[in-house]
């Protein structure tokens, strides 16, 4: 396995493969980056890389992943291709078609998919335990570092971007968007971002680096952050705190009253039993579903469709939405 990229995240997956006793191959031009894993042997070039291996990881900088992807395609590699797939969803349409021509397996790296508390939630969602959805809502954001290859729609609202429709069963059709550079950098650091559902669920999703947190930030001393997911139905509500591994569920319904009010009647909060896992664990899951998709042929968790296309048309509706000021359909002219 040739991991591309080497950085903070890279060493994740470096640990994940170490987990999976898979034998890696680095390939990075800094040699910073290569300091920090004594342990693995690096490929001179790309190319060579490329060469050696028969699949490679692809954790670079986001203006990177068209470029470093199609490579990897090209030479009948795998390709696990970390979030963002890339920077517009019609870059990820140039990958999926060009996956499709080579017949190589490629996989996004979505990591809350794969978090076992987001996956027992969404199993609970499909089963048909909140009935009727009417609002998701994402909090991503907190006091954090901002970092220089994207800004808050990239690094972090994407996520969400995949995780809301993924548990609603469906693509939202409207969005609207306000973004904002408080930090007087040139990219959005504060994104808050309305989606619109054709069942006429809602959706939110707050993401950004410049707002109070609530947790320790595992990575940056000082930092604080949120991430939480909640979920709200006919039948249930659901807050997934992942920084805290808590999720959090109250079963009910409102009910009519005397005097024409609506009261909750719902049964007191039940913590739903789900394991919890590192980052590295989380790596390593989606890491196994993806060489038994290289060994099978048969994809195993997001493709380039669902896991590139489909978040980067919402991103790209909220920049749209978000200059223009107005309501985006998503996929319009």
């Amino acid at each position: 396995m040739l991991l591309i990229g080497c950085g903070a995240f890279g060493r994740v997956h470096a640990a994940a493969l170490a987990r999976l006793g898979v034998t890696a191959l680095g390939y990075d031009p800094s040699q910073a980056a290569r300091a920090a894993l004594p342990g693995l042997r690096f490929a001179d070039t790309l190319e060579d890389g490329l060469a050696a291996c028969d699949a490679a990881i692809v954790a670079t900088p986001p203006e990177t992943h068209r470029a470093i992807a199609e490579a990897v395609l090209r030479a009948g590699c795998g390709l696990f291709l970390e979030k963002p797939a890339t920077v517009t969803a019609a870059e990820s349409v140039e990958l999926e078609a060009i996956a499709r021509e080579t017949g190589c397996i490629a996989q996004v790296g979505l990591y809350f998919r794969f978090h076992p508390k987001a996956q027992a939630l969404h199993a609970m969602v499909r089963a048909g335990d909140f009935g009727r959805l009417h609002h998701l809502s994402a909090r991503m954001s907190g006091l954090k570092r901002a970092r220089a290859d994207s800004g808050a729609l990239l690094n972090d609202a994407v996520h969400f971007a995949d995780l809301l429709p993924w548990m609603a069963g469906e693509a939202p059709a409207r969005v609207f968007a306000t973004l904002s550079d408080p930090l007087g950098r040139g990219r959005e650091d504060l994104a808050l971002i309305q989606l619109l559902f054709p069942s006429g669920a809602t959706g939110f999703i707050e993401a950004g680096c410049v707002l109070p947190g609530e947790h320790d930030d595992a990575v940056v001393p000082g930092a604080e952050t949120r991430k939480l997911l909640a979920i709200a139905g006919r039948d249930a509500l659901a807050e997934l705190d992942f920084a805290a591994e808590r999720l959090a569920l109250r079963r009910g319904r409102h009910e009519p009253a005397p005097g024409g009010a609506w009261l909750p009647a719902h049964a007191p909060r039940e913590m739903v039993d789900a394991p919890g896992l590192d980052p590295v664990g989380v790596v390593t899951a989606q890491l196994a579903a993806f060489l038994e998709a290289v060994r099978s042929r048969v994809p195993q968790g997001p493709g380039l469709r669902e896991g590139g296309v489909a978040p980067l048309a919402i991103l790209d509706a909220a920049r749209r939405s978000a200059q223009e000021g107005r309501v985006v359909t998503i996929g319009e002219g």
